[in-house]
C-alpha cells in the first residue's frame, strides 16, 4: 500500500512539473516513478498527512500573500528560524518547505540544530508597510 501510494504522489509530482497528461507523457510519469528507489523501513503516515494538509493550507494564503505584496512591493527582508515539524521522513521534510517556499518571496535557506530541534533558515520579503520586529 505504502508502495502505491509513493508512486501515486510521485506520478503526480511528475504531472504537476510537465503540465502534459497525454498517454505517452502517463506512461514516462509511470516509468519514472517505479523506477525511482524507493525508503525501506517504517514510514510515518500520520505526520506525512500532517505535512500533506499543511501543504494544501498554505494555497490560499500564498494567493492572499501575493495580494498583499502587489498593493504594497516587498521593500524589507526578513531572516527567520521556523521550527521543523521534527519528523524526518524525505516527503514530510519535502512537503514543509513546499509549503513554505509556496509564499511569494519566500526561500528555504537550509536546516540549523536548533536547541528544541531542527528548523528552518527562512528568507522573506515583506512589504515596508506593518512591518513587525526584524531579525538580523
Amino acid at each position: 500500500m505504502t508502495w502505491l501510494l509513493s508512486c501515486l504522489f510521485r506520478l503526480l509530482l511528475w504531472f504537476l512539473l510537465t503540465g502534459d497528461r497525454s498517454g505517452l507523457n502517463l506512461l514516462i510519469g509511470a516509468i519514472v516513478a517505479v523506477l525511482l528507489p524507493q525508503r525501506r523501513g517504517r514510514s510515518d503516515l500520520l505526520s506525512l498527512l500532517r505535512a500533506l494538509v499543511q501543504a494544501i493550507a498554505a494555497i490560499p494564503h500564498a494567493y492572499a500573500e501575493a495580494f498583499r505584496l502587489m498593493l504594497a512591493p516587498a521593500e524589507t527582508e526578513q531572516w527567520l528560524e521556523r521550527p521543523s515539524s521534527g519528523t524526518r521522513t524525505a516527503a514530510a521534510i519535502f512537503l514543509e518547505v513546499f509549503a513554505i517556499t509556496l509564499t511569494p518571496f519566500t526561500l528555504v535557506l537550509g536546516v540549523s540544530a536548533g536547541p528544541d530541534g531542527p528548523t528552518y533558515r527562512i528568507h522573506q520579503l515583506q512589504p515596508s508597510s506593518g512591518l513587525e520586529e526584524r531579525e538580523p
